[in-house]
């Protein structure tokens, strides 16, 4: 148990003083007296003793390995600095716990160098932290225990309304950049949980903003492409072969500016080019096989560059949306329509799924190539409809026009219409003038006018649940026993 004293000591003027604060010792995980400086005397002796039970609580958690009660992590994640940092040093607090009090900014440069070791792209890596740092600064987030879910979202809120508002799709970029934060927050030790895992996105409104081009616009841009002057440092030639490259393997941008001469595989009887894991957005190698007449075009492109050499000369990441905008203008390409959509060197990609699904090729192939984790984002983000095509399927429904009107027949019990005549015209024993036969349609709809209610209900009732006119199945089938249930029914008693 701890113990609450005042100690003395022995002044510069060689008296014997007392200190001027208690100090509490206390026993830690490992058995060994430890002793901290407590609240001043004239605080009161009862908060030093608070803090020595909070200790020996701390310790006992600490010795078996239990984790901390609710309110003795929040008062571990309040302490003071000087006393967090003896704690840590002595074993007491672990160090991930202890590192929970520190700001935002020590936390953000932690995240910064995980991020960094993970390989993510330089660019992704600073727009994320710019986001994080901008919304801990407005949210008035000082250290991790301070994140709640009430706060992020009243920012988020906020920032979508009044002047200078930011898009719902801004807003969640927002919120998916701090919610990998807090994921490894709490990975690090630093978060017991993340609270803003029930935070939802805010609604965005379905709009596609990828235009995918034709095949028509595509011979049209790379014949026109091949043509042009040198355009950011890359030949006519080259970027033709470029764009050709991409619409034909689905690669991003950075992707094809990573390949290299090694990557390509074009003696063998299947070309292909091989993607590394480093160099893939999502850090898995893929290799694609290559079309004869583009191995033979890449062929002559790459024969004499070096293995360690680029394969294209692309210009940065800020440029090359830029330059096949530029070659699209050359060729007469449209770059954008009166819906919004645009054309950028993305587009490819999403030409690419386009044409696949169109080709009718399966889903799970059409993700395999596009390297998804789920065909459902193949399908729904990537594989855009097609005009003519769709025409072409609202064709094959039947034509309206060339319908000839009919006339309607009745469906009332007190006209007859023409059909019910017509079968009744036949003729046939009439069960209500027990086996006589009617000569014409009209007697016997004039008889069914008269009597709506057959003579004979409870045997027919029997046979036919919907009391038809006409004989029932069996009945036919069996003239002389119908005939006999018939007189039988119409007997009195």
């Amino acid at each position: 148990m701890a113990r609450v004293f005042i100690p003395t000591y022995t002044n510069s003027k060689g008296k014997r003083a007392k200190s001027p604060s208690f100090h509490t010792e206390f026993e830690d995980h490992l058995g060994v007296r430890r002793r901290v400086i407590a609240f001043p005397v004239t605080a009161g002796k009862s908060r030093s003793e608070s803090l020595g039970n909070k200790l020996d609580r701390l310790a006992a958690c600490r010795a078996v390995n239990d984790p901390l009660p609710a309110e003795l992590r929040v008062w571990v994640d309040s302490i003071q600095p000087k006393l967090r940092d003896k704690l840590v040093g002595w074993g007491v607090i672990d160090a991930p716990r202890a590192e929970r009090s520190k700001p935002m900014s020590y936390q953000l440069i932690g995240y910064l160098h995980a991020m960094k070791a993970k390989g993510n792209n330089p660019r992704h890596i600073r727009q994320t932290i710019r986001k994080i740092g901008s919304l801990v600064g407005d949210a008035g987030i000082r250290v991790p225990t301070h994140i709640t879910a009430q706060a992020v979202e009243a920012y988020l809120t906020g920032r979508r309304i009044g002047r200078g508002a930011i898009s719902a799709k801004t807003s969640n970029a927002y919120l998916v950049a701090f919610k990998g934060f807090c994921s490894w927050l709490v990975r690090a030790g630093r978060l017991s949980h993340n609270p803003l895992a029930d935070l939802k996105a805010a609604a965005v409104a379905e709009e596609e903003t990828r235009w995918p081009l034709t095949i028509d616009e595509m011979r049209t841009l790379l014949d026109s492409t091949a043509s042009a002057p040198m355009r950011f440092a890359m030949t006519g030639v080259e970027r033709s072969l470029l764009y050709r490259l991409a619409v034909e393997t689905g690669y991003r941008a950075g992707e094809l500016r990573s390949l290299t001469r090694a990557c390509f595989d074009l003696d063998s009887q299947t070309p292909t080019v091989r993607l590394l894991a480093g160099s893939s957005k999502g850090k898995r190698r893929s290799s694609i096989p290559l079309r004869p007449d583009t191995a033979t075009l890449l062929h002559g492109h790459l024969a004499a560059k070096a293995p360690a050499a680029r394969a294209f000369d692309m210009p940065d990441s800020t440029h090359t949306a830029e330059m096949i905008r530029a070659d699209m203008l050359d060729a007469r390409v449209p770059i954008s329509d009166a819906l919004g959509r645009r054309r950028d060197f993305h587009n490819l990609r999403h030409t690419c799924g386009t044409w696949l699904a169109n080709a009718g090729v399966h889903p799970k192939v059409i993700q395999t190539i596009m390297r998804h984790s789920t065909f459902r984002l193949t399908m729904d983000c990537y594989a855009h409809s097609d005009r003519d095509q769709t025409t072409a399927a609202l064709g094959q429904l039947p034509s309206l026009s060339d319908m000839k009107s009919a006339p309607l027949a009745a469906t009332g019990t007190e006209d007859a219409c023409a059909t019910l005549a017509q079968e009744h015209a036949q003729p046939r024993s009439n069960p209500d003038n027990h086996g006589q036969s009617s000569g014409t349609a009209e007697a016997h709809v004039s008889t069914v006018r008269e009597k709506k209610t057959p003579a004979n209900t409870g045997q027919w009732a029997r046979l036919d649940s919907n009391q038809r006119r006409h004989k029932p199945a069996d009945l036919q089938s069996a003239p002389e026993q119908a005939q006999t249930l018939v007189n039988t029914e119409s007997t009195p008693d």
